[in-house]
């Protein structure tokens, strides 16, 4: 298996819009096709940044899903045409995942499951703060996940994800960190 983190910078101030498009008509069409572990928009470091993440058994598996999707009359009409102009960049990284959590291996063994959209009136960010890590910082907080790329930017750069219980210091994970931010989970993400 193999992890791909899509990291999107969108036009300044239209994060909220565009997340909002998203939970409310776009997952449920993007995750027929796509194997959703994680969406998140930065809270420091690059602003107007979500990064999501996809879990796939192979290549070919990433190839066959993303053709479906490409063919998917609901998301081509329904969620592109207002979301794409939204992006102003995109970039990814194909990843090996080096440790895992039970929470991500609950979320890698749902991976296939189709979302709905969120309900009228459901808050769009979960409870607690998540930092994302880069290099071989502090291991403090509860590790979800942390990977090495294998292909995009600098690859064999070490990524890891941590989530903070309300009220706990998220800046910890910053000693030792080439790079860190801190990221706010969607409340549809299942990496929360």
């Amino acid at each position: 298996m193999f992890h791909e983190l899509r990291i999107y910078d969108l036009v300044p101030g239209k994060a909220p819009d565009y997340l909002e498009l998203f939970r409310k008509n776009g997952v449920q069409h993007v995750t027929r096709h796509l194997p959703l572990a994680g969406y998140w928009l930065t809270d420091s470091g690059a602003l107007n940044r979500i990064y999501h993440l996809w879990i796939y058994a192979s290549l070919e598996e990433r190839a066959a899903a993303r053709a479906g999707l490409a063919r998917d009359r609901d998301w081509n009409e329904g969620f592109v045409p207002a979301g794409f102009p939204l992006i102003v960049r995109q970039e990814n990284l194909l990843m090996r995942c080096e440790a895992s959590s039970p929470l991500l291996d609950l979320v890698a063994a749902a991976r296939r499951q189709a979302h709905p959209p969120d309900a009228q009136g459901t808050p769009m960010f979960g409870e607690r703060l998540l930092t994302l890590a880069e290099g071989d910082g502090a291991a403090a907080g509860e590790q979800l996940g942390r990977w090495r790329a294998v292909s995009g930017a600098a690859p064999g750069r070490v990524l890891s994800l941590f989530a903070h219980a309300p009220g706990e210091d998220p800046f910890a994970t910053a000693e030792g960190a080439a790079r860190h931010e801190i990221l706010r989970p969607l409340a549809l993400s299942p990496l929360r």
